[in-house]
């Protein structure tokens, strides 16, 4: 996703279409609760290592803690106001990405590969992919 996003906001800046990326963490939904779970017709699943079963169940417990212990950090309202908040920002003045709500280490992965993203940028002289067209150059 992050390639196919950043081609996707230098292929579309010159025609002055500003793509940006909500990341959020996880946030109290229906989603764990109302999705079907796959149907294990060959019992395929008990075939797995116990670490599998394992893993899933430690994943399970620790969301559930979290929405329990915190439930501030987590309402999806917090990502509806960010999307509210880049919608009304300037052409051109947008971040690129946004991390909402518990940061698991997106922020850091945002800070590392921005270098090699400008030095690709740079490298392949794709400078003006990456204006928004209609845009404040100074944005």
């Amino acid at each position: 996703m992050r390639g196919y996003t950043e081609a996707l906001r230098m292929e579309l800046a010159t025609s002055g279409v500003d793509v940006v990326v909500v990341e959020p963490g996880p946030f109290t939904t229906r989603l764990f609760a109302t999705t079907p779970k796959p149907a294990d017709r060959d019992g395929r699943a008990a075939s797995y290592p116990q670490v599998v079963h394992d893993t899933f169940a430690g994943m399970a417990a620790a969301f559930e803690e979290m929405f329990a212990n915190d439930p501030t950090s987590t309402d999806p309202e917090l990502v509806v106001d960010r999307i509210v908040e880049l919608a009304a920002m300037a052409p051109g003045a947008r971040p690129f990405r946004s991390v909402v709500g518990t940061d698991f280490g997106a922020e850091q992965l945002n800070r590392v590969a921005l270098p090699q993203h400008e030095q690709m940028v740079a490298q392949f002289e794709l400078g003006e992919f990456v204006k928004l067209a209609g845009a404040p150059q100074n944005a």
